[in-house]
């Protein structure tokens, strides 16, 4: 980390001046870029908790930062001062990682934007205060839309800025196109990250909200596996997917990923998938087999789908809900299996291997989990019956502690409990019996035997 405070600066101001030849004005820009980068990392490692999870992100984010650096000189040599692409560096960690990286992004490209103007405050002013007010006004990117919103934005404050701090001090003929440039630059920045981003979400394996929807279509190949293979495993995927999505909906968390995550969470049980309850006929295989070895297919599930997900090169928060939808929890039924059985086990040889849910979505998707598979086997579901249920699961799940590295709240937790007690009560209502008709019906629907 220590190593990273001290080159980056360097990579950066090589990059954004395309010069290997120090000079002495390299000191003062090394400082300010330097401090900038510093403080506004420092702050994001220990706000942003998906940097504590996945050092992927800490690479991308430097990455993205280098990759804007080398265009800057690009745009400045095409565009002049007003042509920087600072934008682009700024809506690409917005998109890939959320609005407080992107705003540590902001302060450190506009910091380089600064220094390639000999240290004008006027164009890091701009700069920073466009693309952060470009961010905080557009907040969510799910669409292409999105983009050219934030696009618009920074375009209307950069001109707003520029036009108020320029008034009465330059000629309008310079201000006319000072005025162009920077309304301008916006767009072109966001033509460019379109184009680049599918390329960083592959190979970081960080999506944006926009990559997670294109990815949910129900048309990757896993999923049609999962349909194929686990039906049944399959139709409990969507269901769980309405739940999170609704839950997720309302306390604030992200409902795109909560809605995509549960479609592969558990893809594992491709590969045995007539040793679940969900897909199971009249044979039960569990029967025939020791209850270690029950746990030890049931467990396995897990494991294999974080091989799938690598395989497929799955986003990082969706592999990590597959890891933690279970946590450390305990498979009790065969736990109790064996000690009827006298054999000598304990708690910690049933338990699937973790982590805990480290974020909100996915602990939101542990405990749709649980509730709809208890919901499952209510005979008659009514909605107090559905709700009562769902607060002895979800309290259970809350007392083995499997919630702490979530940052779900009890606030949180109680609204999530009404959210999917809504859901799994409009899931499992019974519809009207329609009445038979005496009328004779035509037969349209013929079978060829030829």
């Amino acid at each position: 980390m220590y190593a990273y405070y001290l080159l980056m600066p360097l990579l950066l101001l090589i990059a954004s001046k395309l010069s290997f030849v120090p000079n002495l004005g390299w000191i003062s820009a090394y400082i300010l870029i330097g401090g900038a980068n510093s403080i506004t990392f420092s702050w994001m490692s220990g706000h942003v908790n998906l940097f504590k999870i996945h050092k992927e992100y800490f690479w991308t984010y430097a990455f993205i930062l280098l990759l804007t650096s080398l265009l800057i000189p690009v745009g400045y040599e095409l565009f002049g001062l007003y042509g920087l692409p600072v934008f682009f560096g700024v809506l690409a960690v917005t998109a890939l990682m959320g609005i407080e990286s992107g705003v540590a992004a902001a302060i450190t490209l506009s910091t380089i934007a600064a220094v390639i103007g000999n240290g004008n405050f006027e164009l890091f002013a701009m700069y920073a205060i466009g693309s952060i007010g470009a961010i905080f006004l557009t907040k969510r990117f799910d669409k292409r839309f999105d983009f050219s919103k934030a696009a618009l934005w920074d375009s209307l404050i950069s001109v707003a800025m520029i036009f108020t701090m320029s008034f009465g001090f330059s000629p309008f003929a310079l201000q006319l196109k000072s005025l162009f440039l920077a309304g301008i630059n916006p767009f072109v920045s966001m033509i460019l990250i379109l184009g680049v981003l599918p390329y960083i979400e592959y190979v970081s394996r960080i999506y944006s909200n926009m990559g997670l929807i294109e990815l949910g279509n129900l048309g990757h190949p896993l999923v049609k596996q999962l349909l194929v293979k686990a039906p049944g495993t399959y139709f409990h995927s969507v269901m769980l997917s309405n739940m999170c999505e609704s839950a997720a909906q309302r306390i604030g968390a992200n409902y795109v990923l909560a809605r995509i995550g549960p479609y592969f969470h558990d893809i594992g049980k491709i590969k045995r998938p007539e040793f679940f309850a969900e897909n199971q006929g009249d044979v039960n295989p569990h029967d025939s087999i020791s209850p270690m070895m029950n746990y030890l297919v049931v467990a396995s599930h897990v494991k294999y789908g974080e091989e799938l997900s690598r395989a497929s090169r799955l986003p990082l928060l969706v592999e990590d809900m597959i890891k933690e939808h279970h946590g450390t929890r305990m498979v009790s039924f065969f736990y109790q299996k064996a000690l009827s059985e006298n054999l000598k086990v304990g708690p910690d040889d049933f338990r699937y291997p973790g982590p805990k849910p480290r974020t909100k979505e996915a602990g939101i998707a542990m405990l749709a989990d649980s509730c709809e598979a208890a919901v499952r086997s209510l005979k008659s579901p009514s909605l107090s019956k559905i709700q009562n249920m769902v607060e002895d699961v979800v309290n259970k799940i809350y007392n083995e502690r499997q919630l702490d590295d979530s940052s779900l709240t009890l606030r949180d937790i109680d609204q999530i409990v009404e959210e999917f007690s809504k859901v799994l009560f409009a899931m499992h209502k019974k519809r009207i019996e329609y009445p038979k008709t005496t009328e004779e019906v035509e037969k349209v629907i013929k079978v060829a035997k030829m």
